[in-house]
């Protein structure tokens, strides 16, 4: 990726490069000190020499996928930096020239290409939408939000758009009929509803998990891929520059895709264990919880079709521009690249 190139072109991405900019500094941060454990897998690939930057959410159970790709591509002999980005997007650290690769949230990669950024998404770490509706025990559903005190990661973030979507959904306006409040993270909006700052949050589905293991006087209004179904979750997203001078890694990275949703489909112990150790304030019986409605909802698939189909981009960018997220469609079939999971998948990746 010709990263002096990106950085020239301030009229292409506008106000990005502000938010950019502060990734400069974040070089070497948010790595995990958690064991390396080994991951395992048949298939062959001969990385030596061979480098890559990959930015990443924190770990949670959510995302153990890409924790367990990561090792597996070091096992293939590759040099990975693991960035865990909190404080700016997988897009944004890509402009930055801080990343190669985004393993975060499918809305960057609609993002990007709406502002002119050619990102594509040539994976998925997670591919079912991964949130909750939590509230008030007295709140059972999405009916019963008219007047309640609603918190939110921001105006702009990707929670607050899917409650609108969630909203309007059953005739509800977000700025007459509910109090938002910008709270933050979805563990600070889980802790909002916990002190009854708040009545209503959309937190990740781990968090729920833990929550309802330990007893919280919290109740489930509903899934996010109940309420809003066939929507984009998590993508491995790069500039087309990138995956067109690195093939070999574009295919690595796809084949430990499939091969880390395979080991999670195969054995709920080995996940359970391997997110225990690498993942702090968890525990055995809320990570199994999640397992079991991941399993559910089929949210690791090892189909490419399943685990990247352009409709639920399109699905999620039709969201965006609804909620003014995004000002330009976009067509998610011209960003949307299964081709390095299709040839994975030949060689024999995440297959039986």
């Amino acid at each position: 990726m010709k990263k002096l190139k990106a950085m020239s072109r301030p009229q292409r991405y506008g106000s990005l490069l502000a938010a950019a900019a502060l990734a400069a500094g974040m070089a070497g941060c948010g790595q995990s000190d958690a064991p390396e454990n080994a991951a395992e897998s048949e298939i062959s690939f001969d990385l030596s020499g061979q480098s890559v930057r990959i930015g990443t959410a924190a770990e949670q159970p959510l995302d153990i996928g890409t924790s367990y790709g990561v090792e597996l591509l070091k096992g293939w002999g590759a040099d990975v930096q693991r960035e865990e980005l909190t404080s700016v997007s997988g897009l944004e650290a890509i402009i930055a020239g801080q990343i190669d690769v985004s393993g975060r949230s499918s809305d960057e990669v609609i993002e990007a290409n709406a502002q002119g950024v050619e990102l594509v998404a040539f994976g998925a770490g997670a591919s079912v939408m991964h949130y909750v509706l939590i509230g008030s025990p007295d709140i059972t559903d999405v009916s019963a939000l008219k007047g309640k005190k609603i918190a939110i990661s921001g105006p702009s973030g990707f929670d607050t758009l899917l409650i609108n979507a969630i909203l309007d959904e059953q005739g509800l306006d977000p700025e007459q009929d509910v109090t938002q409040i910008p709270i933050g993270g979805s563990g600070e909006r889980t802790a909002a509803v916990m002190a009854k700052q708040a009545d209503v949050a959309m937190v990740f589905m781990d968090n729920w998990f833990a929550l309802e293991e330990q007893g919280a006087d919290i109740g489930l209004i509903g899934y996010v891929a109940d309420l809003l179904p066939n929507l984009s979750s998590r993508a491995f997203a790069a500039e087309r520059s990138y995956l067109d001078e690195n093939p070999d890694m574009a295919l690595a990275i796809a084949c430990a895709n499939l091969e880390a949703n395979k080991w999670i489909n195969a054995d709920k112990d080995a996940y359970v264990d391997y997110t225990m150790e690498r993942v702090t304030g968890t525990t055995e019986e809320g990570i199994g919880a999640f397992y079991d409605r991941a399993m559910e909802l089929d949210m690791f698939p090892t189909d490419p079709a399943v685990v990247l189909p352009p409709e639920s981009f399109q699905n999620t960018a039709d969201i965006m521009t609804k909620g003014n997220v995004i000002d330009k469609e976009v067509d998610a079939a011209t960003f949307v690249d299964a081709s390095y999971l299709e040839e994975a998948a030949a060689m024999g990746c995440g297959q039986e």
